[in-house]
């Protein structure tokens, strides 16, 4: 029997607020002005602390079943200031709650009740009132559908569950999904952008020039390691277990979340080639290998406190038919840290990854209609739909500086409640400078116009997710453990200002480059490096590589921005010989400015940085002989973005960037039988933060 408590006041206590979804107890607190930050339990501690009453002019409607019905479903209220002339319409929008008995429960005919006020003297309540003298139609509505969803009938609760909105949940350790690649595609047009590709594959495409096209599909998975408390070395620390210990580019241990994506693909590739004798590219030659084998492995670590990525590892294995074999290994510490290498296109060239939504949206409300901009992009919430029976919503996304400049990327998700990841992601993006239109800003034109490459780029794909697994506890993103390293822990602080060249105080190497400089300067044999410094030049890159001597390639730059170099072979200051010299086209010079040059750690001070990694494929492994360097390790230093212009000072200013940035780098190649390796590493040659190396094989 109905009693008045239906006009009077009704109450929801700690149980109730309890079986509601985030997103329903999100609504409650924007409503009432309340911050909607936190766990669920801080949620309903907030709603309980400040009891409130919701606005008078909606109505509110709970219906319950008898005890021994467990499962409850929810429908949220929908807030609206829609005109009174359509009040019916919102009083059938704003049924609360409804219990949904599963098949396999008991068949016993439910009883229906309202709610009578029962507060607990223990617990705090919130006071919802219901304005007495609104009509009863959704009352009447709400046994109706009720009765309907207990009886089984399924429009009803298609109808209301199709309306629903939630917030993404952040990962947890422990979650895995399993997905397919389809209608993948990457088609590069011009002889610049063919080499943008062909440099960062090994030997995979070596033989592609001018166009090519790749064809691909596969499957793949996509998990969060729960790794065990045992593994964490801070006994403080191992209350956050399922994270796991991993080491940035100084070698300090940070808590993180090991993140696994791996993918096996058929690729198949054809386009142009080059003519028979490798000159030139050929306008008729055609080439096409089908059916390759492409297998990556990729293993991230991401920082619990600044959920910033800090080391990953990587493999690409690429097989042909014939079982030729190219495969390259990489290990990588956060970006690279030269913010000219750092730009728009290294995300392009990175294996296809599932969005991480919570990084995205965080508590952002996922219902129709909302628009906002997440990482540079902006985005737009479609209505909800079905898809194989699964209620999904689809999210647009559009990257408006691309759009504007290089002609567009397109991103369309499908997602759905509970899980971190879309169930289905499609990637449209296409790279042309000349589809730059009207809206390019200046600063993006000119430096877009210096990063990116001639010709165009096209990459598509689409991500169907075929399983999922949710994890135990959610990651524990922003706290603050007790053993993570401090501010300048562990971080190098003997650098010093440049004279007109990186110092080297090496013991390694019996003819250092301030031997090699003092040479030249005494020498009686002229050379570009001599004129250079005596006219207030510096030594903007310098390589040193052991061939029957030691010598030293030695790249300079004066005042008006002439540019050249050296070649100085020698064991001290006192004997040297010039074996080269030279000087390169005004267009390839990198321009003078000798204030861009900042502090930097000397090169002795770098190699034992790289040394002291001696695991297993790690430099000092691989680059190291004893106390020093195998005979076929190639190393050196160059400073980059040193032209001053207008542009660099309004990117200095507006990216907080250094106008010079020096990076070390080393190198090796070598044969093991029929199998030819190589090896380059870089470090930041500013602060010693190894930036990463990459072992491609080819066999």
């Amino acid at each position: 029997m109905m009693t008045s408590a239906w006009t009077e006041v009704q109450y929801m206590d700690r149980d109730e607020l309890e079986s509601m979804t985030v997103a329903q107890l999100k609504i409650l607190l924007e409503e009432n002005s309340l911050p909607k930050s936190g766990k669920k339990s801080d949620l309903i501690d907030r709603l309980l602390e400040n009891s409130f009453s919701i606005d008078e002019e909606e109505d509110f409607l709970i219906l319950e079943e008898e005890d021994h019905f467990d499962d409850e479903i929810e429908i949220p209220k929908v807030s609206t200031s829609t005109p009174s002339d359509k009040k019916i319409e919102i009083m059938e929008a704003t049924i609360l709650d409804a219990v949904l008995v599963e098949e396999d429960q008991t068949h016993e005919t439910p009883s229906l009740k309202v709610r009578e006020p029962t507060p607990k003297k223990s617990e705090p309540m919130i006071e919802i009132k219901i304005h007495a003298g609104k009509p009863r139609r959704a009352v009447v509505l709400g046994i109706i559908l009720l009765g309907a969803v207990v009886a089984g009938g399924g429009y009803w609760w298609t109808w209301v569950q199709d309306q629903q909105s939630f917030t993404t949940e952040p990962s947890r350790y422990g979650d895995t999904m399993s997905f397919t690649m389809t209608d993948g595609q990457i088609s590069a047009t011009g002889e610049e952008m063919v080499e943008l590709l062909r440099e960062n594959t090994g030997d995979a495409l070596e033989k592609a020039c001018g166009d090519l096209e790749v064809a691909m599909s596969g499957t793949g998975s996509m998990s969060f390691r729960n790794a065990p408390s045992s593994e964490i070395t801070n006994t403080n620390d191992q209350i956050y277990s399922g994270s796991a210990e991993s080491i940035d580019g100084y070698g300090r241990i940070h808590l993180t979340a090991e993140r696994s994506l791996s993918y096996d693909l058929n690729v198949d590739l054809s386009g142009r080639t080059w003519t028979t004798d490798g000159s030139k590219c050929s306008n008729s030659l055609q080439w096409e290998m089908n059916s390759n084998s492409v297998t990556i492995e990729s293993i991230s670590w991401e920082e619990l406190t600044e959920e910033t990525t800090i080391q990953s590892v990587s493999s690409l294995d690429f097989r042909t038919p014939d079982n030729d074999q190219t495969r390259v290994d990489a290990v990588s510490f956060g970006g690279t840290g030269v913010s000219a290498i750092d730009g728009i296109l290294p995300f392009l060239l990175q294996p296809a990854i599932p969005m991480d939504l919570f990084e995205s949206f965080g508590t952002t409300l996922i219902e129709p209609g909302v628009t906002g901009e997440v990482n540079g992009w902006n985005y737009e919430i479609k209505d909800s739909l079905r898809v194989n029976g699964q209620l999904v919503i689809p999210i647009d996304l559009e990257q408006p500086s691309i759009n504007a400049c290089l002609g567009h990327a397109r991103m369309s998700l499908q997602i759905v409640e509970g899980n971190p990841w879309p169930v289905e992601q499609h990637v449209d993006i296409l790279i042309n400078k000349d589809r730059k239109s009207n809206d390019c800003g200046a600063i993006e034109s000119t430096a877009l116009e210096l990063t990116v490459p001639e010709g165009q780029l096209i990459i598509a794909y689409k991500l169907s997710g075929t399983s999922f697994t949710q994890g135990e506890r959610p990651i524990d993103w922003g706290i603050l453990y007790s053993g993570r390293p401090g501010p300048g822990e562990d971080i190098p602080s003997s650098q010093s200002q440049w004279t007109n060249h990186i110092s080297d105080e090496s013991i390694i190497r019996e003819f250092t480059i301030e031997e090699a400089v003092e040479c030249l300067m005494n020498s009686s044999s002229p050379s570009g490096v001599r004129s250079a410094i005596n006219n207030d030049g510096y030594l903007w890159k310098v390589n040193h590589r052991q061939e029957n001597g030691e010598i030293w390639n030695l790249s300079w730059v004066d005042p008006q921005d002439d540019a050249g170099w050296t070649e100085v072979k020698g064991t001290s200051e006192q004997s040297c010989e010039v074996i080269s010299d030279g000087t390169i086209s005004p267009s390839d010079s990198p321009g003078y400015n000798l204030n861009a040059i900042p502090e930097t750690l000397s090169l002795s001070t770098l190699e034992t940085r790289m040394l002291e990694m001696d695991g297993s494929d790690q430099p000092g492994s691989i680059l190291g002989l004893g106390q020093g360097l195998n005979s076929d390790v190639t190393v050196g230093a160059i400073l980059l973005a040193t032209t001053s212009s207008d542009l660099l000072d309004i990117l200095t200013s507006q990216q907080n960037i250094d106008q010079g940035e020096v990076g070390f780098t080393a190198s090796r190649s070598w044969n093991v039988g029929s199998t030819e390796h190589n090896y380059d590493l870089a470090i930041d040659a500013e602060r010693g933060r190894i930036i990463g190396w990459i072992h491609t094989t080819v066999a």
